[in-house]
C-alpha cells in the first residue's frame, strides 16, 4: 500500500516539474510564428520521428540484453526496454538522472546489480560518441561551411570554463594517485572501490562478447533511427523540404549537442536547433536571422513531439516496472 501511494506521488511530482520545464520553454516563444508554422505542417512526419524514437528505445533495450549476457545476466528486453523508457523520462525533471534510474529500475525487475548496469551504460556512451564522430566527419565532408558557422556561435566563456573543469579535474587525480593508498584503510573507501571495479567488469563485457555482428548491427540502426528522427521532419514544412542529406547530416551533430547540455527538461535543444539553421541559411548565403525563426519553431515542435514520447511512455514504464518488480518479488 505504501509503495503505491509513493509510486502515485513520485508521478506526480516527476510530471509537474516535466511540465514546469516545459512551460519555461513555452514562455521564450513567438506564438504567432509557431501558430502559422503549426498551420501549414505536415504532421505525419512528425509521427514517423515519434515512432522511429520508440523503436531506438527498442534497439537500445536488446542491445543492452546482448552486453550483459557475457556477464551471465539474462534479462528480459521488455525490462530493459521500461528501464529506458523510464531514464529518458527522469532526465526532463533532473539532467542525468535517468542513467542512475535506468540501472536501479534494471536492478528492482531482473536484480542486475548496478554497478554492473552502470558500466554497460558507461559502454554504450562510449559506442555513441564514437557514432557521433562518424555523423560530425559526414557533416564536415557535406557541410562543412554550415559546421565552422555553428562552432563559431559558440561562447568562448564556456570553453573557457571547460577548460578550467579539466584543469581541476586533472589535479584531483594527481591528488589522489599520491594519497590512494592511505584511503584504503577507510570504509567507505572500499566500498567504492569495489562499487568502481564493478562498472569496470561491465565496461569491459564487450571483450567477450559472442554476438559481435548483432552488437554493430543494433548500435547502427540506433542512430540509424536518431538520424531519421530529425531529417524526416525536414519534409513537415516547406520552408525545410528544400534542404539536402548533407543539412541532415550537419543537423543530427546539431541536436546531439543541443541534447548533450545539461538543461532540465532539454530546454537548450530547441535554442541549439536555431542556431544550427542559421548556420545552415548562412552556408546557403542567406540572412542568419531568418534561419533562427525557421529553427525556432522547427526546434520547438520537434522537442514537443519527442517531450510527448518521453512523458507517455515513461509513465507507461512507472506502472510496468512496479507490476514487473512485483512478479519477480
Amino acid at each position: 500500500m505504501k509503495s503505491g501511494i509513493g509510486q502515485i506521488i513520485f508521478t506526480v511530482v516527476a510530471v509537474a516539474l516535466a511540465v514546469l520545464f516545459i512551460g519555461l520553454t513555452l514562455r521564450q516563444t513567438d506564438f504567432p510564428v509557431l501558430k502559422a508554422a503549426a498551420a501549414q505542417a505536415d504532421y505525419k512526419w512528425f509521427l514517423f520521428s515519434m515512432i522511429l524514437s520508440v523503436y531506438s528505445y527498442w534497439l537500445r533495450a536488446i542491445r543492452w540484453k546482448l552486453l550483459l549476457e557475457p556477464m551471465g545476466y539474462k534479462i528480459s528486453a521488455k525490462s530493459g526496454f521500461w528501464a529506458i523508457s523510464f531514464s529518458y523520462f527522469l532526465n526532463l525533471t533532473i539532467p542525468r538522472s535517468g542513467e542512475i534510474a535506468r540501472a536501479t529500475s534494471l536492478y528492482k525487475m531482473e536484480k542486475v546489480p548496478i554497478d554492473k548496469s552502470l558500466g554497460m551504460i558507461i559502454l554504450e556512451r562510449v559506442i555513441d560518441l564514437l557514432f557521433l564522430g562518424l555523423f560530425f566527419l559526414l557533416a564536415l565532408i557535406f557541410k562543412a561551411e554550415a559546421l565552422f558557422s555553428f562552432l563559431s556561435f559558440s561562447d568562448s566563456g564556456f570553453m573557457g570554463k571547460i577548460g578550467i573543469l579539466v584543469s581541476v579535474a586533472a589535479l584531483f587525480g594527481i591528488l589522489f594517485f599520491f594519497i590512494r593508498k592511505y584511503l584504503r584503510v577507510l570504509r567507505v573507501y572500499r566500498k567504492i572501490e569495489q562499487f568502481l571495479r564493478g562498472i569496470w567488469e561491465g565496461v569491459k563485457s564487450i571483450l567477450h562478447l559472442r554476438e559481435k555482428f548483432k552488437f554493430i548491427l543494433y548500435s547502427l540502426g540506433i542512430w540509424f533511427c536518431y538520424f531519421l528522427m530529425t531529417y524526416l521532419v525536414i519534409f513537415a514544412f516547406p520552408e525545410t523540404s528544400v534542404l539536402g542529406l548533407g543539412d541532415g547530416f550537419f543537423l543530427i551533430v546539431a541536436s546531439a549537442f543541443g541534447m548533450i547540455l545539461p538543461a532540465v527538461g532539454g530546454l537548450a535543444y530547441p535554442y541549439v536547433v536555431s542556431l544550427a539553421f542559421a548556420a545552415i541559411y548562412i552556408s546557403n548565403g542567406q540572412e542568419a536571422e531568418a534561419g533562427k525563426t525557421v529553427g525556432n519553431y522547427f526546434g520547438l515542435m520537434l522537442y514537443f513531439a519527442q517531450i510527448i514520447t518521453m512523458i507517455a511512455f515513461g509513465l507507461l514504464s512507472i506502472y510496468f516496472i512496479g507490476k514487473i518488480s512485483g512478479k519477480k518479488s
